[in-house]
């Protein structure tokens, strides 16, 4: 036996090595080798201390990589499966030069290239300032009015940033705009930090970022403003009435001397405005009627007078006999109430101009067979008027048969016999037929 090992021993090896090569080839077909490009995603697991900040950096957002691996292997990475992890928790205040090594997380595999290699990143300290807050008032007040000294809450503020950002920092400004103000104007502004030459500083955060910012407004002595009051003469038309006047501008303002402006009451009254028999609004531009002594602040001023007309509300009720609609010829009808009131609403010239035939009322009997029946009431009014109730709101609609000797003892009707029989009823017993 050692001597047939002894003599064979190059065939058992090269049987090994032709059946390492068969396994090899059949997984080749199986699991074939294949290269492949890829963009990893870099990654900062790890950022520079708390007190520090990336200033500037070259760090591009993925690495491209070219990977050799078997097909189940670059098919089983993923979205993560290769990343560019950069470390910065050491690197310290300055510019540094970081490697960009791909990581691939399945095995096996093999790293072909990637680019670029590396890329520059320029950490800087971070640093804080106090600074006290400036207001800029913008705008111009309205004539006779002087701004006075602005206040601010709070008065300073914190800026962070880098060194850098924070030493271009001139002014942390809160502007606010007061044109046309009459009285003092407060509003929360938002808070901009500028340099030297006015430009905003960006990257440089502000605590807090909002001021409460006030300017008080002072009217000089011998200005003064007076409301508005419009003097309307005359009354409308019959049934309508003045819902509201109102004038444009509300507030004027006049100057003067001194003594003359502190008499004056606090409205000036308009010339007179006409609305005698208005059925609709009046407006009309009419002058002041301006004190001795004083002239407001532009020549020939004017306002706009708006005098607005409506209709007065009424309430109005009316009686009408309902008339029966739909009733075939054969049948007669007897209608109880004769007679229904109906409680009407709306503006009193329209219930006043109302006619008997403007507002009917419907009875519909059409399909109804012989016999008794309650049935609602249809109100038909002009628009603009709205039904409030009718009384009663049902009527009692009793259908015979018009040749039948019972409906014609009863003074039963029916659109048959209707002209025949007008001259012996009087209206006010007899429904009305259509």
């Amino acid at each position: 036996m050692a001597r047939w090992l002894a003599n064979n021993v190059s065939l058992m090896i090269l049987a090994v090595l032709l059946a390492l090569f068969v396994w090899g080839v059949a997984s080749l077909q199986q699991d074939p080798i294949e290269d492949r490009t890829l963009a990893a995603p870099v990654v900062i697991v790890a950022p520079p201390a708390s007190d520090q900040t990336i200033s500037a950096s070259t760090l591009p957002p993925t690495v491209t990589v070219h990977i050799r691996a078997p097909k189940s292997t670059l098919e089983s990475l993923g979205a993560n499966g290769v990343q560019v992890p950069v470390d910065l928790s050491q690197l310290g205040v300055g510019q540094h030069v970081v490697k960009l090594d791909p990581v691939i997380r399945a095995e096996p595999s093999k790293l072909m290239s990637s680019r670029p290699l590396t890329a520059s990143v320029t950490i800087e300290q971070i640093t804080e300032a106090s600074v006290p807050i400036r207001v800029v008032v913008e705008g111009t007040p309205a004539i006779g009015y002087q701004a006075q000294l602005p206040s601010v809450e709070p008065i300073q503020v914190t800026i962070t940033g880098t060194q850098q950002v924070v030493s271009r920092v001139a002014s942390v400004d809160a502007v606010i705009n007061v044109d046309g103000a009459r009285s003092s104007v407060q509003q929360t502004v938002r808070l901009v930090a500028r340099d030297r030459g006015g430009q905003a500083v960006s990257n440089v955060s502000i605590a807090p970022g909002t001021a409460v910012v006030r300017v008080p407004m002072e009217q000089l002595s011998n200005f003064k403003d007076l409301a508005v009051r419009v003097r309307p003469t005359g009354q409308p038309a019959e049934g309508y009435a003045i819902t509201s006047i109102s004038a444009s501008p509300q507030v004027v303002t006049v100057y003067g001397p001194r003594d003359a402006i502190q008499q004056l009451p606090g409205f000036i009254d308009t010339l007179e405005v006409s609305v005698a028999g208005a059925t609709q609004d009046v407006e009309q531009r009419v002058g002041l009627n301006v004190p001795p002594n004083v002239s407001p602040i532009a020549d020939n001023v004017t306002v706009l007078v708006r005098v607005r007309i409506e209709p007065q509300q009424g309430a109005l009720t009316v009686s009408r006999r309902p008339i029966v609609i739909g009733i075939t010829e054969t049948l007669s009808v007897k209608v109880s109430p004769l007679v229904v009131d109906i409680v009407l609403a709306g503006p009193q010239p329209t219930l006043n101009s109302l006619t008997q035939d403007s507002v009917r009322v419907e009875v519909d009997a059409t399909g109804l067979g012989i016999g008794v029946h309650q049935l609602t009431p249809k109100v038909i009014v002009p628009e603009g008027v709205a039904v409030q109730s009718v009384i009663p709101t049902t009527v009692q609609i009793e259908v015979t048969d018009a040749n039948s000797s019972g409906a014609r003892g009863r003074g039963g009707i029916t659109s048959r016999t209707h002209s025949s029989r007008r001259t012996t009823h009087s209206p006010a017993a007899r429904p009305a037929v259509a």
